[in-house]
């Protein structure tokens, strides 16, 4: 018997509970708590563990078995995550099973909820969020079932839908903490188009109940769905490789704005905050335009940009967003952790926002007068005033 991820708390706790669990939960409960995981590495739980004996960790991640749920071929899972948000409009999604709760639901080792995984099969590659959790199952071609896919993000990697029922074995790592795309040279391989479906993605292919307006916002559909403080909840970077040989480095801790108006890149700041650098450099100069940014994935180069979708880009560089976050400058009133940073802080109100980065504020304009750089986007070297914005930074930044 399949067991969906998503949660409805009715059908789940009825028929299903027992049959689905098996001998898991007691395994489970037999099973001293183990050691907080490695943030940036993959600890599969105590049940797959137990399926997968004699198994080895692989340098590119663990093979694991996966499962695929939702879409109309599964109307028992629905469309909302055991979380509350709205799976279709964030399809970027995954599940880690193994119990009824996002506590026991460990066959990963109990990731954080919003941990992102690098999900790989037959050589296509993309990263997807923890947003739910399932009961899971009985091993897959000898392996632990520990993951389900939603079936969104599935197609996005050319699994068949094979009406809700496919299972087979996917590879799973963490990503670098770099959204920088090429010009970082650490990007997940792409998906190739003909491994998308795009009848699959059409709105006629979902639940018409799930597309409804009141569905969507008692979903929390939209970028306020994210979340305030995803940084956060996914914790510090994950180290990453060196930045690219085409970013300039300098010595220390600060970086420096150099004649050209990129940024060289202090060679003590974490993997991450060369990634910030580095998209940022890819902007530097573009025309402000009020809206400018928004509406496209955050790994393209727009030809304009606002205050808040030139920090997005900014942030996606650094690991620290999705590349479909899209927000105005109050939302990230609330992301991260309050406070200033040792590497990154964030100003923001309902009105506009800046950062500083390694020392240099990424601004729109240069408020801070005369000797303040670049007059349009990019790097300036000065402090500028800063009543009425709300400070914050990125987790372990």
């Amino acid at each position: 018997m399949r067991s969906r991820a998503s949660i409805v708390a009715p059908l789940l706790l009825a028929g299903g509970l027992a049959a689905s669990l098996g001998t898991g939960l007691l395994a489970l409960a037999a099973v001293q708590a183990a050691s907080p995981p490695d943030p940036c590495s993959i600890s599969l739980g105590p049940v797959a563990a137990a399926q997968q004996a004699g198994g080895q960790a692989s340098p590119a991640g663990e093979l694991v078995g996966a499962t695929e749920y939702g879409g109309p071929g599964d109307p028992s899972s629905g469309t909302v995550g055991a979380s509350g948000v709205n799976l279709v409009t964030h399809p970027d999604s995954y599940a880690e099973l193994g119990g009824y709760t996002f506590q026991t639901a460990d066959a990963l080792g109990d990731l954080p909820y919003m941990t992102p995984l690098r999900i790989t099969w037959h050589g296509h590659s993309a990263i997807a969020y923890k947003r739910d959790f399932g009961l899971g199952g009985g091993p897959i071609d000898g392996l632990p079932r520990a993951i389900d896919l939603w079936w969104m993000f599935a197609r996005r990697l050319g699994i068949p839908y094979e009406d809700g029922l496919w299972s087979g074995l996917v590879r799973i790592s963490r990503p670098p903490a770099t959204g920088a795309g090429p010009l970082l040279g650490l990007t997940p391989a792409a998906v190739e188009p003909a491994a998308v479906d795009p009848a699959a993605l059409e709105p006629a292919a979902l639940e018409p109940a799930a597309l409804e307006p009141a569905a969507l916002a008692q979903a929390g559909a939209g970028p306020a769905a994210f979340g305030p403080a995803a940084g956060a909840a996914a914790g510090a970077p994950c180290p990453a490789g060196p930045p690219p040989a085409d970013l300039p480095v300098v010595p220390g801790s600060r970086a420096v704005l150099l004649s050209n108006g990129l940024a060289a890149a202090p060679a003590d700041a974490p993997p991450a905050v060369a990634g910030i650098i580095a998209a940022g450099n890819q902007i530097v100069g573009k025309p402000y335009l009020y809206g400018g940014g928004h509406g496209l994935p955050l790994d393209e180069v727009a030809p304009a940009y606002d205050c808040s979708s030139s920090v997005e880009h900014l942030l996606w560089g650094g690991g620290l967003l999705p590349v479909d976050y899209d927000a105005p400058s109050g939302t990230l009133e609330s992301f991260g952790l309050p406070g200033p940073g040792r590497w990154v802080t964030i100003y923001a109100s309902a009105d506009h926002v800046f950062m500083y980065v390694a020392g240099l504020r990424w601004d729109t304009w240069n408020a801070a007068g005369p000797g303040d750089g670049t007059a349009g986007i990019g790097w300036h070297p000065l402090v500028r005033d800063a009543a009425g914005f709300v400070v914050r930074h990125p987790a372990g930044l």
